[in-house]
């Protein structure tokens, strides 16, 4: 039997859909979309397969244009979102020839949905974490790129997880400060502070930083209580740095990731450990620390005893890579 595509318009069935699926995450819910949407300027399209009554799958892409070129991305430009992509579901107990035919029968529908509705000049997509099999898109001649992230083990004990720190990062949380500081879990009203904290470290690394925090504010306001959880150090009352952790069920989320050099404590290692201790009491199997992709920060990253862990970018063109890329490049 065929997989048939439909975009789905009811936020309660596409969202049941979602939870559903192994590879859904905070960034594939109905709101989350919706939010993406408007603060990228992209028309959305929520794609579900099914088979028969059945849903395989589910497929958000983004319709984004400029000038001449239509670009089809999951996830939008310019938002820092690490991954979007498609996600699976309704396929765990299906032996593994009928698993692999399901899921090739569902990316070429969609693909064809996507070819057909959008004409698109660019595909540029990422998958999430765990979705580990691309090769329906291979197939259709997708340039395919490996990424990485890091991954910590939660299931343990924060003394446990201690000890398998580098001895450098476990001297650093552990050691007494002679200056005042506090980690705390904030409201939306500490937003705005890591966003501006975010995007004046990116400038003096020469980089642009092109999240606002209205955008993270509207996110957070869309999604369930607890999707969102932004951190913050503080320093003699003064904030310092700021994490925002981007939560499910299971997995909390270093989305954003920020603190001033010339604090007198280590931001970084006490936001993150922070995080590490309350998403262990909080029953969560892992932190994605959402990157290893970067020279210069990975051996940082590494020092939690983190598993790495691929995903994938997945861009086909059809006026030339060369051309769409740096279109893309442009948006991003």
């Amino acid at each position: 039997m065929t997989v048939d595509i439909r975009p789905i318009s009811d936020d309660e069935r596409y969202d049941d859909i979602v939870t559903d699926s192994p590879h859904g995450t905070p960034f594939h819910r109905a709101a989350a979309l919706d939010v993406f949407a408007e603060h990228a300027d992209a028309d959305l399209h929520r794609l579900v397969g099914f088979k028969g009554e059945e849903p395989v799958g589910v497929f958000p892409v983004f319709e984004v244009r400029k000038g001449p070129a239509t670009l089809a991305v999951s996830p939008p430009p310019d938002l820092k979102l690490p991954y979007l992509g498609p996600a699976m579901v309704n396929t765990d107990k299906l032996k593994r020839r009928k698993r692999d035919r399901r899921h090739r029968r569902f990316v070429d529908a969609a693909l064809d949905w996507v070819d057909e509705a959008l004409a698109p000049s660019l595909v540029n997509l990422r998958t999430p974490v765990g979705y580990d099999d691309v090769r329906p898109f291979q197939w259709r001649d997708y340039d395919v790129t490996p990424r990485y992230t890091y991954v910590v083990d939660l299931d343990t004990t924060p003394e446990d997880l201690l000890a398998r720190f580098s001895a450098d990062l476990r001297k650093r949380v552990r050691d007494d400060y002679d200056a005042s500081y506090e980690v705390t879990e904030g409201g939306t009203d500490v937003i705005e502070p890591i966003v501006e904290l975010t995007r004046e470290r990116h400038r003096e690394q020469g980089e642009s930083f092109p999240v606002t925090a209205s955008f993270v504010r509207d996110l957070a306001d869309a999604l369930p209580a607890g999707a969102i959880r932004p951190y913050v150090c503080r320093v003699d009352g003064e904030v310092v740095g700021g994490l925002v952790d981007v939560e499910t069920d299971t997995c909390a989320g270093a989305w954003l990731l920020t603190g001033k050099t010339e604090a007198p404590v280590p931001v970084n290692d006490l936001l993150e450990w922070r995080v590490c201790v309350d998403g262990i009491e909080r029953g969560l199997d892992a932190l994605d620390l959402m990157g290893a992709n970067h020279e210069r920060i990975y051996p940082y990253k590494a020092k939690f005893a983190p598993d790495l862990v691929p995903y994938y970018a997945l861009q086909t063109g059809s006026v030339g890579v060369n051309t769409v890329a740096k279109v893309y490049d442009r948006l991003r």
